[in-house]
């Protein structure tokens, strides 16, 4: 009797005993505002470029054209040389195509006003319409081309041109007919350096 009532008093006291009271810990968000923050990096406005720039002078292009629709999926290697000419900057395209075929086109373009040209080549229906953006510019334009079938066969491009170094560009076209997208072209091009302050020096010098 005498160790049971041992047991029941010591089960009284254990229970009524006030709990232990931790010392609240301070939340993630309060210790994440006593760090010191680190200054957020500002970014670098894009550099606006033109036309010009972009593509004057020599420059070297890997790419690859693909249609579902015309049944086309050709690698390519293009050269290139952009010049002023009167009123115009023409660009000149010299094509390898994977299977050995060569062709060539030539844009002429004639600005419109502070970010915007049109552009003529052979093959191109109508004029195309350049815009200069931020840091890209766009080309729309309808395209003939030959079909599966032989065939001619009209096609939409929108081109984005993009500086992706001091002497690379690339250009990703999306494909479409009718509002359906039904190929790309993507194209890397890449110029000696020094190449383009070589060509505008030339072409000051000729005006």
């Amino acid at each position: 009797m005498k160790i049971a009532r041992f047991f029941l008093v010591l089960l009284l006291a254990v229970a009524t005993a006030p709990a232990a009271i931790a010392e609240p810990k301070p939340a993630k968000a309060e210790a994440a505002k006593a760090l010191p923050t680190k200054a957020q990096p500002t970014k670098t406005p894009a550099t606006r470029q033109t036309l010009e720039e972009a593509f004057r002078g020599r420059a070297t292009g890997v790419g690859r054209f693909k249609s579902r629709l015309a049944g086309v999926d050709r690698g390519f290697v293009v050269t290139t040389n952009g010049r002023r000419s009167g009123d115009h900057f023409v660009l000149d395209q010299h094509f390898r195509f994977d299977n050995g075929s060569l062709d060539r086109r030539t844009w002429r373009f004639r600005r419109t006003g502070p970010n915007t040209y049109v552009g003529t080549r052979q093959d191109v229906v109508g004029e195309a319409q350049v815009r200069v953006e931020d840091d890209r510019i766009r080309m729309s334009y309808d395209l003939i081309t030959r079909g599966r079938d032989g065939g001619k066969l009209k096609l939409h491009f929108e081109d984005t041109i993009r500086r992706t170094g001091r002497d690379t560009i690339t250009n990703n076209g999306v494909i479409s007919t009718l509002g359906m997208n039904v190929g790309s072209v993507d194209v890397t091009f890449q110029r000696q350096k020094g190449e383009r302050r070589r060509a505008k020096t030339q072409e000051t010098a000729g005006r």
